[in-house]
């Protein structure tokens, strides 16, 4: 069984998510306590994910609707959601980028330097992310605009 992941790193990512959207996006999130899973969504969604390696390996996922994605990539490019054509899986993508970079920064302050990875973004429906390797997970939820997003940290070989 994997073991759980430290509060210190479930802190640290919370505090960068913070950081990001206040700084980049412009508008607010509150975090809610962790769960175990990001739902299942019926609807579009995109998960948006950037690896680590180093003194620690795993990545960082972020986790939306497309509605939501749509309303963060509007806010950060300074245009309405109406208007998101093709910059949507970019935008996120740099969401997710930003994310673990402020993360990893962060986590420099306490232990040995990682490196990132470029993002990867899925679109799609009703679909969920499986791991082959036993991992450590942690996911929490933040509330944007009554908007829910959820990023993810996974950690493996602890």
């Amino acid at each position: 069984m994997p073991s759980p992941i430290p509060t210190q790193l479930v802190d640290t990512l919370t505090t960068s998510v913070e950081d990001v959207f206040t700084t980049m996006v412009f508008q607010p999130v509150q975090p809610g306590g962790v769960v175990g899973e990001v739902p299942r969504l019926k609807q579009t969604n995109i998960v948006a994910t950037v690896a680590f390696a180093g003194h620690r390996r795993g990545a960082v996922s972020f986790h939306s609707s497309a509605d939501c994605a749509k309303d963060i990539a509007g806010s950060m490019l300074g245009i309405t959601p109406a208007e998101i054509n093709g910059e949507l899986p970019d935008a996120i993508g740099e969401i997710a980028n930003m994310i673990a970079g402020t993360f990893r920064t962060k986590l420099a302050a306490f232990e040995p330097a990682c490196a990132i990875s470029v993002p990867t973004v899925t679109m799609g429906s009703d679909f969920a992310t499986r791991y082959v390797a036993e991992v450590s997970r942690t996911v929490i939820p933040f509330t944007m605009s009554g908007q829910t997003l959820w990023v993810e940290l996974i950690l493996t070989g602890q």
